[in-house]
C-alpha cells in the first residue's frame, strides 16, 4: 500500500528530519543554562557563578560534548524544571566522564545529595549532603579522602537496551509526579514484580517489533529514546508518559502483550517528536482551546487532541502491516479500534484546528494519511 507523506507524523526523509530539531532545543538550553532567567539563593548564585564562564569555554571548545552532555535527561529535565542547583553537578559528572574540562577540574561549592550516570550505572546518593565536589576529567573527589574514577559500577542502576537508550532504575525529573491523566498518579519509578533483565527483554522484543514493521520510525526512536524508566507492572493496563521538559525519556509500564508495549513506545516517541518541535515553535494557534476528545474521558485541550492522533496513526500503519504480512500476533479487532480512534480525533482536528506555519504541513500530512488509513480499513 503507498501511504501519502506525513511529515513528522511518519518519517519523510529528508524534510522532517529531526536532527536539526534536537540540536536547536539543545542549544536553546544551553542558552538558558548560561544565561539563567530564574533568581537563586546568594549561596547558590556564588556556586554557580565559579562554574559560569567554565562552562561557557567549554561549550564553545567541545559543543558537541557540551550538547550530547544535555542530552541527557538526568540533566535536561532538571535544567527545563527550572532546577539548576540539581542539575549542575549531573552536567560536571557527565562533562567529567567525557574528558572535556578543563585541566584543574571544576569546584562545584553547592550541596550535593545525588549524581546519577546511566553511562556509568550509577546512582549514589549522600546523606548528609557533600558540600564541595570537584569535578575532573575522569575523577571526582567527593571528599578529602574518597574519590570517585569514573568507570562502568560494578552493581549497575541502568541496563543497555538493544536498539538504544538505557532502562534507569535512576530518574532525576523533578515532573515525574506532575500528571495530567485523570486515571493515573503519577510515574513513580517502579520495577515491580519483574527483575530488571526481564524488563529490558520485552523493551527489546517491543522495539524489534517495530524495527520489523516500521524500520523508519525504529531509527528516529534510536535516535530520540534515550531512557525508558519502569512505573510498574500492571498486567491489566498499559500505563505510559512523557514530558516536554524531559526530551527522551519514557515512563513505561511492563505488560503482558509485546505488541500493546509496541504500541505504547511508539506513542510516547511520537509525543517526543511533538514536543521537540514546540520547544521553540507552537504547531497550533489555538492548543489551549478544550474540547471533547475520543481517547480521554476527561476534556482536553487542542493540542492533546492533536497528541493522541499523532501517536495513533503510526500505530494504525504498524498494524496494517502485520496483518499484510500475515504476522501470527497481528490483532485485526486492534487495528479497526485504533483507525475509528484516529478517525474520531482527526474530525475534531478538521474541525476546530488552527495551526501555525510549522504545524500546517504537519496536519495536512495527518489529514491525509488517516484519510487513506480510514478508506482501507475493510481491506
Amino acid at each position: 500500500m503507498a501511504y501519502p507523506p506525513a511529515p513528522y507524523t511518519w518519517p519523510c526523509p529528508p524534510t522532517d528530519a529531526l536532527g536539526p530539531w534536537r540540536t536547536r532545543q539543545l542549544r536553546q538550553l544551553a542558552r538558558r543554562l548560561l544565561a539563567w532567567p530564574h533568581p537563586l539563593a546568594p549561596w547558590a548564585a556564588h556556586a554557580w557563578q565559579q562554574v559560569r564562564e567554565p562552562l561557557a569555554r567549554v561549550l564553545k571548545e567541545a559543543p558537541a560534548a557540551f550538547l550530547g552532555s544535555l542530552a541527557l535527561p538526568a540533566i535536561a529535565a532538571p535544567l527545563a524544571a527550572g532546577e539548576l542547583i540539581d542539575a549542575i553537578p549531573h552536567l560536571l559528572l557527565e562533562l567529567a566522564r567525557r574528558g572535556v574540562l578543563d585541566e584543574q577540574g571544576l569546584f562545584w561549592g553547592a550541596p550535593v545529595y545525588r549524581l546519577v550516570s546511566p553511562a556509568l550505572g550509577a546512582d549514589r546518593r549522600f546523606s548528609p549532603p557533600l558540600v564541595g565536589v570537584l569535578f575532573q576529567n575522569g575523577i571526582v573527589a567527593l571528599r578529602p579522602t574518597e574519590e570517585w574514577f569514573l568507570a562502568p559500577e560494578p552493581g549497575p542502576r541502568a541496563w543497555p537496551l538493544a536498539h538504544g537508550g538505557w532502562l534507569l532504575a535512576a530518574d532525576t525529573n523533578p515532573l515525574a509526579m506532575v500528571e495530567a491523566h485523570p486515571d493515573k498518579e503519577g510515574n513513580a519509578l517502579s520495577f515491580g514484580e519483574a527483575a530488571p533483565a526481564h524488563w529490558v527483554a520485552a523493551i527489546d522484543e517491543a522495539r524489534a517489533r517495530i524495527s520489523t514493521f516500521a524500520p523508519e520510525l525504529a531509527a528516529e526512536h534510536a535516535q530520540l529514546l534515550a531512557g525508558v524508566v519502569p512505573v510498574g507492572t500492571h498486567p491489566e493496563k498499559s500505563l505510559s508518559a512523557s514530558y516536554q521538559e524531559a526530551i527522551g525519556l519514557v515512563y513505561l509500564s511492563l505488560h503482558p502483550s509485546s505488541l500493546t508495549m509496541s504500541e505504547a513506545l511508539v506513542h510516547e516517541v511520537q509525543h517526543t517528536k511533538l514536543n521537540l518541535l514546540s520547544w521553540t515553535d507552537p504547531l497550533l494557534d489555538n492548543g489551549a482551546e478544550v474540547y471533547s476528545s475520543p481517547v480521554r474521558p476527561d476534556p482536553r485541550p487542542m493540542w492533546g487532541v492533536l497528541l493522541a492522533a499523532h501517536a495513533f496513526l503510526p500505530v494504525a500503519r504498524i498494524h496494517r502491516a502485520m496483518l499484510d504480512a500475515g504476522a501470527p500476533d497481528a490483532n485485526p479487532e486492534r487495528y479497526l479500534a485504533v483507525c475509528t480512534l484516529n478517525h474520531d480525533a482527526m474530525e475534531v482536528l478538521r474541525a476546530g484546528a488552527r495551526p501555525t506555519a510549522l504545524g500546517a504541513p504537519l496536519l495536512a500530512g495527518m489529514d491525509a494519511l488517516e484519510r487513506t488509513l480510514w478508506a482501507e480499513r475493510g481491506a
